[in-house]
């Protein structure tokens, strides 16, 4: 959501800050979880209203794998031949940029569900909508990425 490594360092940073100032107002009514990925999405929005974000980076998705699926890590089993290699990096970059092409409404609801994994629900709570708003938004994200990657190769 922050598009910035150093940018989510810091809202990293403001998020803990926040929720150990108001932990006594958590009521526990829902997941801690969530509750810390909402007070995440404010700090995101309150620094990207100041005009911090919009770095001209794409967003990585190789930050959110797995250690265990790093590029490097495979190659103890099955080296990757350079054609391959192209071709995985090739998409990667075009998924990151429909990714980045995403209106903001829809590129959080596209990360909180498809790559942290919270429940529609969740994604709900998180971003102070309705669970309906939350499944069209997706559903829009994900038809945007289909139509922008349409033509390419599997």
């Amino acid at each position: 959501m922050c598009r910035s490594g150093e940018d989510a360092k810091d809202v990293l940073q403001e998020t803990f800050l926040a929720a150990a100032r108001g932990l006594k107002d958590f009521r526990g009514e829902g997941k801690l979880s969530t509750w810390l990925f909402r007070i995440a999405a404010n700090a995101c929005r309150k620094m990207r209203r100041r005009g911090k974000f919009e770095p001209p980076r794409h967003l990585s998705l190789e930050e959110f794998l797995p250690q265990d699926h790093a590029p490097d890590a495979a190659l103890g089993d099955s080296p990757e031949t350079p054609e391959a290699a192209l071709l995985r990096t090739d998409l990667r970059e075009a998924i990151e940029s429909a990714i980045a092409g995403l209106p903001s409404a829809y590129r959080a609801v596209l990360i909180l569900r498809d790559l942290e994994g919270l429940s529609t629900d969740e994604t709900a709570e998180v971003l102070g909508l309705i669970p309906t708003t939350v499944r069209v938004r997706l559903h829009r994200a994900r038809l945007f990425l289909r139509q922008r990657l349409a033509g390419r190769s599997p």
